[in-house]
């Protein structure tokens, strides 16, 4: 059922109406299915996700069908090939290239990262992804690493619904800030349990030339995340919360950039500025512009507003409208970015809405990416031999 929505993302297919159909059904299956938990709603932009709610996964029917609201003019996939670097965005365009060498920002680069001796985790899948994590020999909390296996999952099957019971996970993890952010997974092996439709596949850490922050490769050398052709910020750490990830008893209505705090952030279409600064109790400094066609752009948690915008006021596409932050109820900085239909009042998936692009890598960086990657494959094999 949500073959459509693997098929959108993977490039082989750019139909977004019938991925935003996969992506509502699964939303809906996945509310109707899901057992009983314990506990309250997550707060906007948390960066651990509970068990409960994994668990729980509670749906609202607004929240799941909003999708099939989308409408697909203001939609152009950009095919995964094409090559784009998310730290060279120029201010006048928010369409990403690679040809240019600027660093974002001037934000420091992290360090290179280095391979561990040691910490190798193999688990295989019984109830949860949490409480297998729980269950294992891991010294890491099981809700912060089962939340960073999330993040280096997601692109590939649904850590919600996807997993069954006899699946591996194979973890090389690294130090406490060794990666350059807070996530420490270095490479992750998925296989799935014998007659299972699920596919197989491993991601591997890695710093690009020229990026800010390491990202997900796979070993081909495409990277694992894709980005918006239009993104809101021209560097981000990783994405932490994706569109209708299930939070206590809703559904995330946008996508979370965790980035540093004061990262610029900027307009992807440019419009009308309707408002600024509201429930800021929740959403701390935000902006919602009018971008036509009936959709809404918004941005939350920001650091500030930039002083320069107003109410009323017309913005062009790559205009900085505030920075990063971590205001209102967030418990770590980054930008939560949402598209809103305004007659339909449900969001839109960004990536839906947007389209997107991933990046390869090439030359001799692909070469090096891939003499690490054989090192990181060496170390998850000898835990599977081991075990």
């Amino acid at each position: 059922m949500c073959e459509a929505l693997r098929q959108y993302f993977d490039g082989t297919t750019h139909d977004p109406l019938r991925a935003a159909a996969a992506v509502a059904l699964c939303a809906v299956l996945a509310g109707a299915l899901s057992v009983l938990g314990c506990g309250g709603g997550s707060q906007e932009g948390e960066i651990v996700m509970r068990a409960e709610d994994f668990e729980r996964g509670g749906v609202r029917s607004g929240d799941s069908l909003a999708l099939l609201a989308a409408d697909a003019g203001p939609v152009s996939p950009v095919a995964d090939t094409a090559g784009i670097c998310p730290d060279s965005m120029a201010p006048s365009d928010t369409t990403l290239s690679d040809t240019s060498s600027v660093t974002a920002d001037t934000l420091p680069r992290a360090e290179d990262i280095r391979l561990p001796h040691s910490d190798v985790l193999a688990l295989e899948i019984r109830g949860s992804l949490y409480t297998s994590l729980a269950c294992s020999a891991c010294s890491t909390d099981a809700d912060v690493l089962g939340a960073h296996c999330s993040r280096a999952m997601w692109w590939d099957l649904d850590p919600w619904s996807d997993l069954i019971a006899g699946d591996s996970l194979f973890l090389v993890l690294g130090e406490p800030g060794e990666t350059g952010r807070e996530n420490r997974i270095l490479a992750l092996r998925y296989v799935p349990v014998p007659g299972s439709s699920n596919h197989p596949f491993s991601v591997y850490l890695y710093l690009k030339d020229g990026d800010n922050f390491p990202s997900f490769f796979y070993g081909d050398g495409q990277e694992a995340t894709p980005l918006l052709s239009s993104m809101p910020l021209s560097t981000f750490e990783e994405v932490t919360g994706v569109y209708g990830e299930p939070r206590g008893s809703h559904v995330h209505q946008g996508v979370d950039f965790k980035a540093p705090v004061g990262t610029p952030v900027r307009t992807t279409r440019g419009g009308t500025v309707l408002e600024i600064d509201w429930n800021t109790q929740y959403n701390g400094h935000c902006v919602r512009l009018d971008i036509g066609g009936g959709y809404r752009e918004i941005f939350v948690h920001l650091d500030q507003v930039d002083p320069s915008i107003s109410t009323g006021q017309r913005l062009e596409a790559g205009t900085v409208i505030g920075t990063v932050g971590s205001t209102g109820r967030s418990t770590s900085p980054h930008l939560h970015y949402q598209i809103d239909d305004s007659q339909s009042g449900y969001s839109i998936d960004p990536y839906i809405f947007l389209g997107h692009q991933r990046r390869r890598l090439t030359g001799p960086e692909l070469s090096d990416f891939q003499a690490r990657a054989e090192i990181l494959d060496g170390l998850m094999s000898g835990v599977t031999e081991a075990e």
